[in-house]
């Protein structure tokens, strides 16, 4: 029995690792493949099949047509990824108002903080995820950076999420297909502002987003994620070894902050902290196909006071106690 109940412990932690931790690790492994097709011409040598087999598997992962990689065995691999990921944490879903949405309207869901991953993006906002209220499920779409669809393995695994890249021509359809455009504003400049011990919202200059919604009538849903902020460790390059100005250009250039981060005793797993994702009241919108840069900006604020006082309701209940800084 003693070997068996080690056994089951062994198979338990390894499929939890590969439902949570897998997308880190998509990440981290991603980054060493190019590197390791060149290792292995230069160490194997041209004649040597496994370099020119490595090649080709790479090539084909970094442009195949991700519909063409999607179907039944993806559909219930993301099922069970976030399954399993919403009870490691746990992870879970409050509305504020779930009544307040419609199935024939499209949102577009400000996603904060970005943290040093918004891990719990997709798992609360997966197309198929349960946790969410009758009226969005079946239709929510995270937004990431078009970067991401360019790296092998990242980009199958995010497109398996229903996340798409983060352009105003994607945002566009998806609203005017009704559906849910799930962004985090801040992006890379927020990761270059996170401090230890306390949250950050980068959010005064973002006003694409808000345009974006205006044009197509979708009301703007503030959205914050308790407990997300602790589920990686994190190491970010600066002062004195790297100026800053040198990793801004280097963020900027790359569509990603060059940060190290890790989880759970040093490896890809998060942390197991509770997550809670508060979704909050829609703000209304006029459509507008040229808005006034007052009206962006007034609805931006609005935003930004909408969710500092969701910030400030729930902290008590959800979070550590924290203040929140939206510079």
């Amino acid at each position: 029995m003693p070997a068996q109940g080690l056994l089951h412990k062994f198979f338990d932690a390894a499929l939890e690792f590969i439902a949570v931790g897998i997308y880190v690790s998509a990440i981290y492994t991603a980054g060493l493949v190019l590197p390791g097709v060149i290792s292995a011409f230069i160490l194997l040598g041209p004649t040597s099949a496994v370099p020119w087999v490595a090649g080709a598997l790479l090539v084909i992962l970094t442009f195949i047509p991700l519909p063409l990689c999607t179907g039944r065995f993806s559909e219930r691999f993301i099922q069970f990824s976030c399954r399993r990921a919403a009870a490691y944490f746990p992870l879970n879903v409050v509305c504020e108002d779930a009544g307040a949405f419609r199935a024939d309207r499209g949102y577009v869901f400000g996603f904060c903080p970005h943290s040093a991953l918004p891990v719990a993006l997709p798992a609360a906002f997966a197309t198929n995820s349960q946790l969410l209220p009758k009226a969005l499920r079946g239709r929510t779409h995270g937004l990431a950076s078009s970067v991401c669809f360019q790296v092998p393995i990242v980009r199958q695994l995010y497109w398996w999420l229903g996340v798409r890249p983060a352009t105003r021509s994607v945002m566009q359809q998806l609203l005017a297909e009704r559906r849910v455009a799930v962004l985090v504003p801040g992006g890379v400049k927020e990761v270059l502002k996170m401090e230890h011990g306390s949250e950050v919202a980068y959010l005064s200059t973002r006003k694409g987003f808000v345009r974006i919604a205006v044009q197509c009538g979708a009301p703007i849903v503030p959205v914050w994620a308790f407990g997300q902020t602790r589920a990686y460790s994190w190491v970010r390059p600066g002062p004195p070894l790297f100026p800053s100005w040198l990793v801004a250009r280097i963020s900027r250039m790359f569509g990603a902050v060059p940060i190290y981060m890790f989880g759970a005793y040093g490896t890809s797993m998060p942390h197991r902290e509770r997550i809670t994702v508060v979704v909050g009241r829609p703000i209304p919108v006029q459509q507008m196909d040229d808005p006034p840069e007052e009206v962006v900006s007034e609805l931006l604020h609005k935003f930004m006071d909408d969710l500092q006082a969701l910030y400030d309701k729930h902290r008590g209940q959800y979070g550590t106690g924290e203040e929140l800084h939206i510079l």
